[in-house]
């Protein structure tokens, strides 16, 4: 699976085959043996798995009493708001340990990994920036280095020569790609925009089938802020319960493991 903080690799810690214990290895043999087959041919098995162990990481969340009924009554009020029991066929008891998953997991990737946070920042920072861009797509180079020269000498604006001449949806707003994270930044313009300043416009680069202008529009650098955090952590979260998974389809549910017995 890909990692979209790119440097960021999986946790060593809590260890997947330690955290696996017997007693969570029998769990998975009685919940996902009988249906391992329908979830496999669904496409839906590592999903599956994947939110079993993030529920199972919830139950060791550090929450004190007061903090998770608080918390669990507004999601409730939150999710009445717009759904139903009946539509959603849950209990109401089944609802809130449905809604308390992500908090509490949540709560529990700090306890794991909330003293790493200044380490994994740093290996992030670039991927956190976010930037705002203005893009021109055209499919002949003639024409955008003609544009090119045009915006440069005030002949046109960059968004009327986007709505005249781009091609792709952003034409529509003038070429704006709206302010993200270098991360999420399409057509690889990542590279490109952390090297540009605001307002500078770049010479016609090659984007396949065509050629771009691209214009920074804003740069806003990355802090370590509450945002920044929970990100990181839920990145963390991400990667762990995947190598989670991984033990769990070779190792506990492969098709010539044996359920370890209650007395081993």
């Amino acid at each position: 699976m890909s990692n979209p903080l790119g440097t960021l690799r999986p946790p060593l810690e809590p260890d997947p085959e330690r955290w696996l214990t017997d007693d969570r290895r029998r769990q998975l043999f009685q919940q996902f043996e009988p249906v391992a087959p329908l979830l496999r041919r669904s496409g839906l098995w590592r999903a599956v798995l994947g939110y079993w162990v993030r529920w199972q990481a919830s139950l060791d969340a550090n929450w004190t009493p007061p903090e998770e009924e608080a918390c669990i009554i507004q999601l409730v009020d939150q999710w009445m708001e717009t759904n139903s029991l009946d539509d959603a066929c849950l209990t109401s008891i089944e609802l809130q340990a449905k809604l308390r998953v992500s908090p509490a997991a949540a709560r529990w990737s700090r306890q794991q990994w909330g003293h790493r946070l200044d380490s994994l920042y740093l290996e992030s920072k670039s991927k956190l920036d976010m930037a705002s861009c203005r893009l021109l797509r055209i499919k002949d180079k003639n024409l955008a280095l003609e544009l090119y020269h045009r915006i440069k000498a005030d002949e046109t604006t960059f968004e009327n020569a986007a709505r005249d001449f781009g091609q792709g949806p952003e034409r529509l707003q003038g070429g704006l790609i709206p302010l993200q994270s270098l991360e999420q930044m399409p057509y690889g313009l990542a590279p490109l925009l952390a090297r540009l300043k605001v307002g500078q416009l770049s010479m016609p680069l090659r984007l396949d089938p065509g050629y771009c202008l691209v214009q920074l529009e804003r740069f806003k650098p990355s802090q370590l802020d509450e945002g920044a955090e929970e990100r990181l952590l839920a990145e963390q979260l991400r990667l762990w319960i995947d190598s989670v998974v991984d033990v769990i389809v070779t190792q506990v549910l492969s098709h010539d493991h044996q359920v370890p017995n209650e007395s081993e």
